[in-house]
C-alpha cells in the first residue's frame, strides 16, 4: 500500500465510510482544518448575501421615505395656496396681496427655524477628542522633560 493509497492522505479528504479511528492525527487535523475553512467560507458567503439583502431593503425604505417627504412638501404648498385663495375670495385681500402675506408668514417661520438651527450648530467640532489629545500631548511632554 503506497502513500497515496492510505485513507485520508493530504491528497484529499478520506474516502466515505472511513472510520475516524483509522485516521492518523495529521489526517484528523488536516480534515478539521479543511472543514473549518469551508465553514468560514460559507459564513462569509452568508454574511455577504445578508448584507446585500439588507442594503436592498434599506434602499427601498429610503426611496419610500423620499417620496413621502416630497408628498409632504407638495401638500404644504397646496394648503398654502388654498389659504391664499380663501383670503382672496373672502375679499380680505386681492389675490396678489393674499399670496404676499402667506409668503411673508412662511418666510418668517422659515427664517426663525433656520436661525434656531444655525444657533445649534457645532462651533468647535470634536471638542472632547481635542481636549483628550491635548492632555495626552501635555502628559507626554511632562514625561519626556
Amino acid at each position: 500500500m503506497g502513500a497515496s493509497d492510505q485513507p485520508g492522505t493530504a491528497a484529499g479528504p478520506p474516502p466515505p465510510g472511513t472510520a475516524v479511528r483509522e485516521l492518523t492525527t495529521r489526517d484528523l487535523v488536516t480534515e478539521v482544518a479543511r472543514k473549518a475553512s469551508a465553514l468560514v467560507r460559507k459564513e462569509v458567503e452568508l454574511a455577504k448575501a445578508e448584507v446585500r439583502a439588507d442594503l436592498r431593503a434599506e434602499i427601498k425604505m429610503a426611496s419610500g421615505m423620499g417620496v413621502a417627504g416630497l408628498c409632504g412638501v407638495f401638500t404644504v404648498q397646496l394648503l398654502l395656496t388654498a389659504v391664499v385663495f380663501a383670503l382672496a375670495e373672502a375679499g380680505v385681500l386681492p389675490g396678489w396681496g393674499a399670496a404676499l402675506v402667506v409668503a411673508a408668514v412662511v418666510l418668517a417661520v422659515g427664517t426663525a427655524v433656520g436661525l434656531w438651527g444655525w444657533a445649534k450648530r457645532v462651533r468647535k467640532p470634536l471638542g472632547a477628542t481635542r481636549r483628550s489629545v491635548e492632555e495626552d500631548v501635555r502628559w507626554a511632554k511632562e514625561r519626556l522633560a
